[in-house]
C-alpha cells in the first residue's frame, strides 16, 4: 500500500468524524466547477454528483458561460468534436467545450452529463472556479460579477478586487493553480483544503 492511499484512508476518517462534530453537508447540494476538484470535494464528504461537471474540465471562460445561461444548455446535445488531446473532447449546446478526461467516450461522457444534470438542486447550487486551464482575469472577474451568493474562485496570487477569491498557497511561481487535489507530503491534506469547504458548504 503507498503513503498517498493510507493518507487516504486516514482522511475519510478524519472527514467523517468532522463531519460528527460539524453537522454534516446536506446531500442535496449541487456543486459546479470548471475540473474535478468539484468531484473531489463532493466525495471528502460523502456527497452525491449532483452536478453534471464531474470528472471533465470545461474551460473556464465556456464554464462561467455554461453557469451563466444553465438553463439554456438543459438538455442540450452533446457532439464530439476533432481535437488532438488524449481523451474525447464535445460541444455542449453547439458553444460549450466539455473536456471528458475521464470518460472513455463522448457517448460515455453524455450519458453520465444528462443523468447527473436532472439532479441539479436549484436552491442549493455552490459554484468554484479554479485559476487555471487558461483562466484570465477577464474570466474571474466574469465569475466574480455572477449574481450567484455560494461562489468561490481558487486564485494564486491575491486579487484585491475579486471579492470572491481565495489564494491557494504555493502556486506563487506557477501562475496557476494546478493539481490542488495533491497531497501534503506527511499529514493526509490535499492543497485545496486551506480552504474551508465545509463552512462554505453549510452556507444557506
Amino acid at each position: 500500500m503507498t503513503w498517498n492511499n493510507v493518507q487516504w484512508k486516514i482522511r475519510m476518517v478524519m472527514f467523517d468524524c468532522y463531519k460528527l462534530l460539524m453537522g454534516g453537508v446536506n446531500k442535496e447540494v449541487s456543486i459546479f466547477c470548471n475540473n474535478c476538484i468539484g468531484a473531489f470535494v463532493a466525495h471528502d464528504f460523502r456527497l452525491p454528483f449532483n452536478s453534471p461537471t464531474v470528472n471533465l474540465m470545461i474551460p473556464p471562460a465556456d464554464y462561467i458561460d455554461y453557469i451563466s445561461h444553465m438553463a439554456e444548455y438543459t438538455n442540450a446535445e452533446m457532439r464530439e468534436v476533432e481535437s488532438e488531446k488524449e481523451w474525447p473532447v464535445a460541444l455542449l449546446g453547439g458553444k460549450i467545450h466539455i473536456h471528458l478526461i475521464h470518460y472513455p467516450s463522448v457517448a460515455a461522457g453524455s450519458e453520465a452529463w444528462h443523468r447527473r444534470e436532472q439532479r441539479i438542486n436549484s436552491d442549493r447550487c455552490y459554484y468554484v472556479l479554479v485559476e487555471t486551464d487558461g483562466c484570465t482575469y477577464n474570466d474571474l472577474k466574469r465569475f466574480d460579477n455572477l449574481p450567484f451568493k455560494h461562489k468561490v474562485a481558487l486564485v494564486h496570487k491575491s486579487y484585491p478586487d475579486i471579492k470572491c477569491a481565495f489564494k491557494i498557497n504555493g502556486y506563487e511561481q506557477i501562475g496557476a493553480v494546478t493539481d490542488s487535489y495533491c497531497f501534503h507530503p506527511l499529514l493526509p491534506l490535499r492543497k485545496y483544503d486551506q480552504f474551508n469547504w465545509m463552512k462554505f458548504l453549510k452556507q444557506k
